[in-house]
Formats: C-alpha cells, structure tokens, sequence
C-alpha cells in the first residue's frame, strides 16, 4: 500500500528558511532554550503552531518577519479582515 501525503494543517516556510540560513534543527533547538528538536519539527511539518512568544523567537534566530514563516495564513487572514471591513466600513469611520 503506498503512503498519501497529507498536507500540513498550518503550512508554512520554515524548514526552507532554515535550512537557507544553513542551520540545523539542533542549532534552533538551542537558540530557542528547548531541550529538543521535537517542537521545531512539528512546526515545520505543520502539525503545531508555536506559541507567539515562539514564533518571535524562530523569527529573530533566522532573521525574517514572523508573518513570512506562514505567509499563507498571513495572508488568509489579511483576506478575511480586508473582507469584514468591506462590510462593516470600520477603517472608513476613521479617515
């Protein structure tokens, strides 16, 4: 029987960042103070999302927006605000 891959819950840029910036999982593990890779993986693979003081700190170890390590939510979410506010006219009422 072959394997489905299943695609990620939170897809996100971080092994691809990481690995530009030729660092190893053990290498964030340790910039970050966790005894081991396990959280880190499961982010990259997008099984977890790290908590917000989190994700600020995998930002700052590799040098880039935190928004650009899940561009796609990023950007989902900034689709969904622009939306509401077409209905509801919220950033007009403060022109």
């Amino acid at each position: 029987m072959s394997k489905i891959a299943l695609s990620p819950r939170f897809p996100n840029d971080i092994r691809r960042i990481r690995r530009s910036r030729h660092l190893r999982l053990k290498d964030v593990a340790i910039l970050m103070g966790q005894k081991s890779v396990a959280h880190i993986s499961h982010w990259e693979k997008g099984r977890k999302i790290p908590s917000l003081t989190n994700l600020f700190k995998l930002a700052a170890i590799l040098g880039i927006q935190p928004e650009f390590l899940f561009l796609e939510l990023y950007r989902q979410i900034r689709k969904d605000v622009h939306e509401l506010n077409q209905n509801h006219n919220i950033f007009e009422r403060y022109d």
